[in-house]
């Protein structure tokens, strides 16, 4: 598989690189003072740290995904309930009446895709910044750019890259032999046994060679991992036989159990049918079961250094995930929902909207349990024979919904 390798990342992804390119680089510049000069250290360290910062989108998540269990049930039945209703009166009662569901939770139908939209273009970043750390750690820079230099000076020297782009089979968008930042992006993905082919290739030129000699030894020492794996290569070399299987294939098998163990921790059961009949739901179970495989794909295709922090990943994600259920299995579901409700009242508040109590056009919360109760109160109020759908009401009597079913009583009474 070829290597596509970029400088810096620009574009929409660039605030967030810059901002965890800094991160990167202070880990690393603190493990330096200690006398650690280790990037995979580094990899693990910065995949926690990035995970922390990332926790207040966990925490939203997980927020909306414990109010959604609420929120789900009663807008499929609404759902179910306007199925194959195609006319303007219909869509606008379901609208009308699914907005009433989601604002008597405090919850709304972005609210989970929101922290999503704001997570993937920050991962993508981590992604990018591991694959090319040269352009965001100092030192790691300076290694690299001792040798760049002389290549960018060298007779021949674009032929000569050229020539080994080809024969290291290291894929570079727009390869300039001007462009300090692209001989470094070419020299970040010789592999260990590659320098000896780059020294040999400028053989001619002993300045570059002497500075290839002066570096070598330190760039792959400092990308080195436990069992002689190094987080340039790829983990596994099949036509090194067993030794070159062997302990790299765990890199791609622990991406894979990781992930899968993710899915199976993170993933709330259900055991709603209609939820389980879903379409969306089906394809979800379908992608849940094919991420480990390509995880295990993706990992021992790329770098060691990628498929590292993709395996620290998915365990600090899980264990993010799992702290923050715990924090949320102690409070009451009343008592989110009600969160919910009084932060959606101060948002209004701040934009100047009158608040629901104000506008006497939303009812204030009640938990469950006092719904119940109420309910229980009313003299014809039979739980055996109750139905929702039987007297077809809005939640609401002042809602859009309820002025609309006015409006066919009207018509059925004339």
């Amino acid at each position: 598989m070829d290597t596509i390798v970029l400088s810096k990342v620009g574009g929409i992804l660039g605030p967030f690189a810059m901002i965890f390119g800094l991160i990167l680089n202070a880990i690393y510049e603190v493990l330096d003072l200690v006398g650690i000069q280790n990037v995979a250290l580094t990899i693990v360290l910065f995949t926690l740290i990035a995970n922390i910062l990332m926790l207040p989108l966990t925490i939203k998540q997980q927020r909306y995904a414990r109010v959604s269990a609420l929120v789900t049930p009663e807008v499929q039945k609404i759902q179910k309930k306007y199925k194959g209703k195609t006319d303007e009166l219909s869509q606008r009662r379901l609208q009308a009446e699914t907005a009433e569901i989601y604002q008597k939770y405090g919850a709304s139908p972005s609210s989970g895709c929101l922290p999503m939209l704001i997570s993937f273009p920050i991962m993508i970043a981590l992604y990018r910044i591991i694959y090319n750390i040269p352009s965001y750690v100092n030192s790691i820079y300076s290694l690299f750019l001792t040798v760049a230099e002389p290549i960018s000076k060298a007779a021949n020297g674009a032929e000569i890259m050229e020539g080994l782009i080809k024969e290291l089979n290291i894929a570079v968008s727009g390869f300039d032999i001007n462009n300090i930042e692209k001989i470094i992006d070419v020299l970040n993905n010789v592999k260990t046994t590659g320098w000896d082919t780059v020294a040999n290739a400028f053989a001619s030129n002993p300045e570059v060679v002497q500075a290839i000699n002066g570096v070598k030894d330190t760039i792959i020492e400092i990308n080195s991992m436990p069992g002689g794996l190094n987080v340039m290569d790829a983990p596994v070399h099949l036509s090194q036989g067993i030794s070159g299987i062997f302990p790299g294939i765990l890199i791609p098998i622990l991406a894979g159990v990781t992930q899968y163990l993710s899915i199976k921790i993170t993933t709330p059961k259900t055991n709603n049918v209609q939820d389980q009949q879903n379409e969306m739901a089906g394809s979800m179970k379908t992608m849940n079961a094919v991420m480990p495989l390509v995880s295990v794909w993706f990992c021992i295709t790329l770098p060691a250094g990628v498929g590292l922090y993709w395996v620290c990943n998915a365990v600090f994600r899980t264990m993010g995930i799992i702290i923050v259920n715990r924090f949320f299995n102690n409070k009451d579901i009343d008592q989110l929902v009600k969160e919910n409700t009084e932060k959606i009242a101060e948002k209004k508040a701040k934009k100047g909207l009158n608040s629901p109590s104000a506008s006497g056009t939303e009812r204030s919360y009640q938990s469950m349990s006092d719904i119940a109760k109420a309910n229980r109160s009313k003299k014809d109020y039979n739980s055996k024979n109750y139905n929702s759908s039987n007297e077809d009401k809005p939640l609401n009597a002042d809602s859009i919904s309820s002025i609309a079913h006015m409006l066919d009583r009207n018509k059925k009474d004339n």
